[in-house]
């Protein structure tokens, strides 16, 4: 294993990971991945090459027309993404996110400003139980992106409506919840103990 004189705190490990995955998690880097893969045959797709695959989702590589008036293909880029993109996973706007459909998590901040997930009481019980999360529409972040959330939004485009009706139906189950709560560990006689707080459902977030 390589040494080297610098040592790093706990909090430097974690920020400069996040820094470093944040610096190569732009849309445009991500991108790159493809420049190699063009004319890779896909063999679960009849030897599709991946440039045809990416075409039939609706994503062209970026092109320039030369003097001589010859065409060059270059790489894909984020407007070649956005025109891919269905507009319906789109906020408004001139610098409009892209979004995805997601499972998002339900939150509570409490007065020191803890997060918790959120739960129903029959889910607090249980040692495993499952947080209540709603599935919808999320903004992909300028530093998230990765090929796997990019081919997803594509694959969701192409069949808005089934993920669409999921979202309302998520809605829907949420709107009908009334009793929540979170998971508080506390120490009763020197031991760790869950304690379950009722919450306001005014105060949950996501």
């Amino acid at each position: 294993m390589a040494t080297s004189a610098t040592t790093l705190n706990a909090k430097q490990i974690n920020a400069g990971t996040r820094e470093i995955l944040g610096k190569t998690s732009q849309l445009t880097q991500v991108l790159r991945q493809f420049e190699t893969l063009y004319s890779e045959k896909l063999a679960s797709c009849d030897g599709l090459t991946v440039e045809a695959w990416m075409s039939a989702m609706g994503v062209e590589r970026f092109t320039v027309t030369k003097q001589n008036g010859k065409v060059q293909k270059k790489g894909y880029t984020p407007g070649t993404i956005r025109k891919g993109w269905n507009t319906a996973m789109q906020t408004e706007g001139e610098k409009g996110k892209m979004c995805v459909f997601k499972n998002i998590p339900a939150k509570y901040k409490d007065e020191d400003g803890t997060v918790y997930r959120v739960f129903t009481p029959e889910e607090a019980a249980k040692i495993d139980g499952k947080c209540v999360s709603r599935f919808m529409l999320s903004e992909i972040a300028d530093d998230k992106w990765t090929v796997a959330i990019i081919l997803r939004g594509l694959k969701q485009g192409r069949d808005y409506k089934k993920y669409n009706d999921k979202s309302v139906e998520s809605d829907l189950a949420w709107e009908k919840m009334e009793d929540l709560c979170i998971i508080r560990i506390a120490e009763k006689d020197g031991k760790e103990v869950r304690e379950i707080v009722n919450i306001e459902k005014s105060e949950v977030y996501f």
